[in-house]
């Protein structure tokens, strides 16, 4: 027993190294320039894993950072078509020139036009130019809107995945554990188990309450990304 206790105060410690870790690590990302990690987060597990997400919304609640950057690139495209076939028509640039002579000389007055050469080019190699980036352009953007849906396609699935499995836990699989332990743990103090059966239950019953704690991390992941990816708000993390 004195073993067991130990084991599990050694996996407290390192536990708690990893949580203050990860403290660092996101005021590291928040951009503070002493982070110590010494701040409680107020959310707890289950408040987050609790999270509201709407698990049959399958297109973004409003257009993504990624999809309207492929869509200003296809309209920076087609901008830049338009300017190259507006220059299939050369534009002519016209000189004036006046230049004034000492009083025995006369004074010079010119006029000149110029036209870019050959004039039947017609920016034919700038147009087809700008037509292949605009249609690599357009492939990219659908291969945006297609990676945003299977994005949410697998975390709508991972969501629900990872949220069943952790309702099972906490409705099904923790109370019978917790009723095996007390059923156990009475009978040894009346006589009718030994020492090892109760050792066996109370280990069984912390693996249980780990795995659940384990489910409703995930359960609180695969939440936060499932509302990434459908780009909804986040409410945030309280901290004290």
């Amino acid at each position: 027993m004195e073993i067991a206790a130990e084991r599990l105060e050694l996996d407290a410690r390192s536990a708690e190294t990893t949580a203050t870790t990860l403290r660092v690590a996101l005021e590291t990302l928040l951009g503070s320039t002493h982070p110590k990690g010494d701040w409680v987060a107020v959310d707890t597990l289950e408040s987050l894993a609790n999270t509201a997400v709407p698990p049959d919304q399958t297109t973004p609640a409003e257009p993504r950072p990624d999809l309207l950057a492929a869509e200003a690139g296809l309209k920076r495209a087609e901008a830049d078509l338009q300017m190259q076939r507006a220059l299939r028509i050369p534009d002519p640039t016209i000189q004036w020139m006046y230049e004034h002579e000492p009083p025995d000389q006369p004074n010079t007055v010119g006029l000149g036009f110029s036209f870019p050469l050959p004039l039947w080019n017609r920016n034919q190699g700038g147009i087809r130019s700008a037509e292949v980036s605009r249609a690599q352009v357009r492939l990219a953007l659908a291969k945006v809107k297609s990676q945003i849906a299977s994005e949410i396609e697998s975390a709508r699935l991972s969501y629900q995945d990872s949220a069943n499995r952790w309702r099972r836990y906490r409705e099904e699989i923790r109370p019978r554990s917790e009723e095996v332990r007390e059923a156990v743990s009475f009978a040894y103090e009346k006589g009718g188990a030994a020492l090892l059966d109760l050792l066996t239950a109370e280990r069984n019953d912390n693996e249980v309450r780990l795995a659940t704690a384990r489910a409703a991390a995930e359960t609180a992941v695969a939440a936060a990304t499932f509302k990434a990816a459908l780009n909804l708000p986040d409410e945030g993390t309280n901290v004290k």
